[in-house]
């Protein structure tokens, strides 16, 4: 038997939905696209693709059908809790019904106690067995190698705002490609953060320092739902079973996740890892 799927939007765009807005599609890709609505991007995928922290999963059938009729630029308005597509000479093409679609939560969840030494977590050694920086598309000079040590470290050791600054100014926008490396790798360690409870301060200096310039316009949008605790579906799947004992499920994320984009999954791996050494450390340092 088949499985069905259904049709999903993230809980980040819910109340965003409830208001009317018009815009544009942003750019286009083999199972997705982006549209931008006002200042917020919006992600539509099938069913292949992990659900976006900003985005919304539809029908196969109906991306593909969809991809085959629009361009970049053509018009896109959101009015009554309905999404209308329209092509490049102003005839709709595709209706999607928003309030119809499943919510789902991908804000993280922190974890007020702690059940278990991180160290002797499943979650960390399944981490630790792959080497995340040597796929990393993250150029790894003495300066950069320099800063990673600083986060791994980081909480046990206080890093001031300047010095925080520094090292998240130096990572926003580094690396190629549309979310470029240092940005995922900031994803990932800011998640292991947020999941610990220890991302308050850092969080601050983030939202200080990140912005339109010194990264992607869609880099942005991952970033900022970042700063409400929101990511993508595989990274909320994966951090999920962080005290779960579960090798061979860990893994299976893990090697999804390694799938993501070019080196996007390696990168946010990487910054998993870094901050998982230092909840470690600062657990063992009884910060």
């Amino acid at each position: 038997m088949l499985q069905e799927y259904k049709e999903e939007k993230s809980s980040y765009l819910t109340a965003f939905f409830k208001g009317n807005h018009v815009g544009i599609v942003h750019s286009l890709f083999t199972h997705s696209l982006n549209i931008k609505l006002g200042k917020q991007l919006v992600h539509v995928s099938d069913m292949l693709e992990p659900l976006s922290a900003f985005g919304v999963k539809l029908k196969d059938e109906k991306i593909q059908a969809l991809l085959t009729v629009i361009k970049i630029g053509d018009f896109v308005s959101c009015q009554n809790q309905t999404l209308t597509f329209y092509n490049q000479w102003n005839k709709v093409v595709l209706v999607v019904a928003l309030e119809l679609l499943t919510e789902i939560q991908l804000k993280i969840e922190p974890f007020t106690s702690y059940p278990k030494c991180i160290e002797e977590t499943a979650f960390f050694k399944e981490l630790s067995r792959i080497p995340v920086h040597m796929r990393t598309g993250l150029p790894l000079s003495s300066t950069t190698t320099g800063y990673l040590e600083e986060l791994s470290n980081y909480p046990k050791d206080p890093l001031s705002n300047v010095e925080q600054s520094a090292i998240i100014n130096h990572l926003v926008g580094r690396g190629i490609g549309l979310t470029p490396s240092g940005d995922d790798l900031l994803i990932g360690y800011t998640s292991i953060l947020t999941l610990l409870d220890q991302q308050h301060e850092w969080l601050k200096t983030m939202q200080q320092v990140v912005r339109t310039d010194k990264t992607t316009a869609i880099s942005i949008a991952y970033l900022q739902c970042l700063l409400e605790g929101v990511v993508n579906e595989n990274i909320k799947e994966l951090i999920d079973l962080f005290y779960l004992d579960d090798q061979k499920l860990l893994q299976k994320k893990m090697e999804r996740m390694l799938l993501f984009g070019h080196t996007s999954g390696t990168d946010t791996l990487f910054g998993m890892l870094i901050g998982t050494k230092a909840m470690i450390k600062r657990e063992k340092s009884g910060k």
